[in-house]
C-alpha cells in the first residue's frame, strides 16, 4: 500500500516491467485492475490529476422502463446485490418514486419485477396513483397522473473506485495520481510525474485508457414545490432523469443516451418538462468531454452505469469466469442488511461521540469511509492532545488517514 506523497511515486515504482497499465480511472476499470492483479498479473494504474475522495451519490436505472427490458433484470440485480453485500455503506438501497403515464403498462412491469427482484430487495414495488398525494401536486400538474414505488439501489462511484484501488493495490498493483503518459514506443511508455518533473520509463504489455462517462449530468434545479421526501425517477424523450434534495435546491441527475452528449439539450428539455427558465437550471461540475488520448491505447474502457457492469465485463474479458468483488466491510460483520447497518453506525457513533463530533456529520463519514471509521476515531481521538475543537479534531485525523492510506499529498 503506497503511503508516500506523490511526488515520490517513481521511489515506490519497485516494478518497470507490466501486464497491463491503465491510464486514468473509473469504476470498471479499477475492478479490472482488481480482478487482474489478484490473478497474479503485474498492474500499474496512473492518472493524471488527483482522485476522487468525496461523496456523489448517483442511483442505478434497476427498474426497466418496458417489458421488453425485464429479461436483464436478473443478472443486474444479482450483480448489485454482490456489490451491496461487497460494501453495503456505498452501495445501498432506498425508495424512489418513478413518474409515469400508464397506469396499466406500470402494473406489469411492477408485478414481473418484483417476481425477479424479492429475493433481492427487501420490500416489492408498488404502483401508485400520484392524485393520492398532495406533496406530488406540482409533478401531477406537470402531466404526470401515475407512477411506481420502488427501491433503487443507489452507489457512490468515487468512494467504490477508492476502495477497489486500495484492495488492488494490496494485491500488488503500483498505483499513482500526478502522473502522466507522455509517449509510447511499441512496450515502452514513457511517464512523467507532475509534480517532481521527473521522467521514467516503463514496459507494457498492454495499455488501457479509462475514461470518464459521457452519459451523465448533473444539475441545480429550482422547483416551487419540494415537498417530497423520496427521491423522483421521470423519463424525458432521450433521457432519464432522477431529482432528489439537496441542500439548498433539488439536484438532478441525468443520464442521457449515447447520442446526447450535449448539456445544453438536456436544459432545454428539462426547462420544457417543468416549465422552467433558464435561471432555475444551473450545471455542477459536468466533466468536458474530450476523445483526445496522451498515447495510443489498446483497448478504451468508457465509465458505464453499476447496473451494466456485469454484463459488459463478462464481455470485455469473456476468459473471465468469475469477478471477484473486494470486500470493504468490516471485518467479521456478516449481516450487511440496511438496518444492521445502521444500527452498527449508531454503535460507532456512541465510540466517538466523546470528540464533541456531530452525530449527523459522523453519520456522513460513516457512509464513507465504512471500516476506516474506526482509524479515524482513533486518530480523532489522538488530536485531543492538540486540540478539542471537533471540527480541527476531524479535519487532522480524514486528512492523516487519507494521506497514509489513499494517495493524498500533505
Amino acid at each position: 500500500m503506497k503511503k508516500a506523497p506523490s511526488a515520490r511515486i517513481f521511489n515506490d515504482l519497485n516494478e518497470t516491467d507490466f501486464d497491463v497499465v491503465f491510464l486514468g480511472v473509473n469504476l470498471p476499470g479499477v475492478l479490472i485492475a482488481y480482478q487482474l492483479a489478484s490473478a497474479g498479473k503485474k498492474v500499474a494504474l496512473f492518472i493524471e490529476g488527483d482522485f476522487e475522495r468525496q461523496d456523489d451519490f448517483r442511483f442505478t436505472r434497476m427498474f426497466p422502463e418496458t417489458m421488453k427490458e425485464l429479461s436483464g433484470v436478473g443478472s443486474r440485480l444479482d450483480y448489485a446485490a454482490q456489490m451491496q453485500q461487497s460494501a453495503p455503506h456505498l452501495f445501498l438501497q432506498q425508495r424512489m418514486v418513478w413518474l409515469r403515464g400508464n397506469a396499466l403498462s406500470n402494473q406489469l412491469i411492477t408485478r414481473s419485477y418484483n417476481q425477479l427482484a424479492v429475493r433481492n430487495h427487501s420490500e416489492k414495488a408498488g404502483t401508485l396513483k400520484l392524485g393520492d398525494y398532495p406533496e406530488f401536486s406540482f409533478f401531477r400538474q406537470s402531466g404526470y397522473t401515475h407512477g411506481i414505488l420502488c427501491r433503487e439501489y443507489r452507489y457512490n462511484p468515487p468512494r467504490l473506485v477508492m476502495e477497489c484501488l486500495k484492495a488492488a493495490s494490496r494485491e500488488g498493483a503500483q498505483v499513482g495520481n500526478f502522473v502522466k503518459a507522455t509517449d509510447r514506443d511499441g512496450r515502452v511508455l514513457h511517464v512523467e510525474d507532475l509534480i517532481s518533473k521527473e521522467k521514467k520509463k516503463i514496459k507494457a504489455e498492454r495499455v488501457i485508457q479509462l475514461t470518464a462517462d459521457s452519459r451523465l449530468f448533473r444539475f441545480e434545479v429550482r422547483l416551487p414545490d419540494t415537498e417530497w421526501n423520496n427521491p423522483v425517477r421521470l423519463s424525458g424523450e432521450e433521457v432519464d432523469y432522477i431529482l432528489f434534495q439537496g441542500k439548498e435546491s433539488v439536484r438532478a441527475t441525468a443520464f442521457a443516451e449515447d447520442t446526447v452528449n450535449d448539456e445544453k439539450q438536456i436544459i432545454d428539455e428539462l426547462k420544457k418538462l417543468f416549465s422552467l427558465s433558464q435561471e432555475d437550471i444551473s450545471p455542477v461540475e459536468n466533466p468536458k468531454r474530450t476523445s483526445a488520448k496522451p498515447v495510443k491505447p489498446d483497448l478504451v474502457i468508457p465509465d458505464f452505469p453499476a447496473e451494466e457492469m456485469g454484463e459488459k465485463l463478462a464481455v470485455l474479458f469473456p476468459e473471465i469466469t468469475e469477478w471477484k468483488i473486494p470486500d470493504s466491510w468490516f471485518p467479521g460483520k456478516e449481516d450487511r442488511h440496511i438496518s444492521r447497518v445502521f444500527e452498527l453506525a449508531q454503535r460507532k457513533f456512541y465510540e466517538a461521540k466523546q470528540t464533541g463530533i456531530d452525530e449527523a456529520w459522523f453519520m456522513e463519514l460513516f457512509y464513507r469511509f465504512g471500516p476506516a471509521i474506526n482509524d479515524l476515531t482513533e486518530l480523532a481521538y489522538d488530536a485531543m492532545s492538540e486540540t478539542r475543537d471537533p471540527l480541527l479534531l476531524w479535519e487532522q485525523a480524514i486528512s492523516r488517514y487519507e494521506q497514509a492510506n489513499e494517495w493524498r499529498i500533505s
